[in-house]
């Protein structure tokens, strides 16, 4: 009998893709960057138990002189993505090692770092104003009337007009993440830790997300401000990365520079170079030993 042939899947890489990314990585050696990086790991573990989730993590995030910056963090599941975020917002502790933001120690949660999770995270019994000028209030002290007129820039940014005196439960998941994102921006936090902000969304409100944080911070930039996006969608890593990083059992196995996206997501996602990178990626991830 005929052996059967064995079918080959693997999507064809285009070379030019390689070039790509020498040219895009010469162009970041010209950047200023600061003396000191916005985010350093050094040796740093995690376990639970017995269960060793990152083993040995290093990493250094350069700060960018007058630049915003998005590092698109993919893998696998459960190996170890959210897990690096919480460590970073000091939610919880690593089991060794040191991590630095702006070349100061992370011993907990601080001001100068901020968290979006892909449940929407505001106060049921707050309306939009309310749920944004929150921590102002609250952690920074400022005055009620002062902490306002902050909240409704942000309404107007986030195109949350019309809708800053109604409460979540009147709010779509669109919205919702806009007041969540909205909340994290006006506490002026360098760096934003984003946990599949958008997995809950369908397609098109994903878009406009994307859009969004696109418009905020490459296109009209508001603040200079580092995000750290934990997501499974490469199209939406690709597009709003200026760096990929793949995560696989805890450790950096792989990063990569892109360029900055030039149109709208629907329409940029569609194209055929940029659908060429997200395969270029999706097969990196593919190879990924994960037993």
């Amino acid at each position: 009998m005929k052996k059967q042939e064995e079918i080959d899947i693997k999507p064809e890489i285009n070379p030019n893709i390689f070039s790509e990314f020498q040219r895009i990585n010469r162009e970041r050696e010209k950047e200023a960057l600061r003396e000191i990086p916005i985010l350093e790991a050094k040796n740093v573990s995690k376990k639970f138990g017995d269960n060793i989730v990152i083993p040995s993590l290093n990493f250094k995030v350069e700060d960018i002189v007058g630049k915003s910056e998005i590092i698109s963090i993919l893998g696998p599941s459960g190996c170890g993505k959210s897990t690096v975020l919480k460590l970073i917002a000091g939610l919880i502790k690593p089991s060794s090692g040191q991590l630095f933001v702006c070349g100061n120690e992370i011993t907990g949660p601080g001001m100068d770092r901020g968290m979006i999770f892909q449940k929407y995270s505001s106060f049921p019994f707050l309306n939009v104003i309310e749920n944004i000028s929150y921590p102002l209030i609250t952690v920074k002290k400022i005055k009620k009337n002062q902490a306002f007129e902050e909240a409704k820039y942000w309404v107007d940014k986030m195109c949350l007009n019309g809708a800053e005196y109604k409460y979540p439960h009147q709010l779509s998941g669109g919205m919702q993440q806009r007041v969540a994102i909205a909340r994290t921006l006006c506490m002026n936090a360098r760096i934003i830790l984003m946990d599949e902000p958008f997995g809950a969304l369908d397609r098109k409100i994903r878009w406009e997300m994307q859009d969004l944080i696109a418009e905020i911070l490459f296109f009209k930039p508001i603040q200079e401000v580092t995000i750290l996006l934990v997501t499974h969608d490469i199209s939406e890593a690709v597009y709003l990365g200026d760096r990929i990083w793949i995560i696989n059992k805890g450790q950096l196995v792989y990063k990569e520079f892109l360029d900055r996206p030039k149109e709208m997501a629907r329409i940029s996602q569609g194209k055929k170079d940029f659908q060429e990178i997200v395969a270029y990626f999706n097969e990196k991830i593919d190879n990924l030993d994960i037993n």
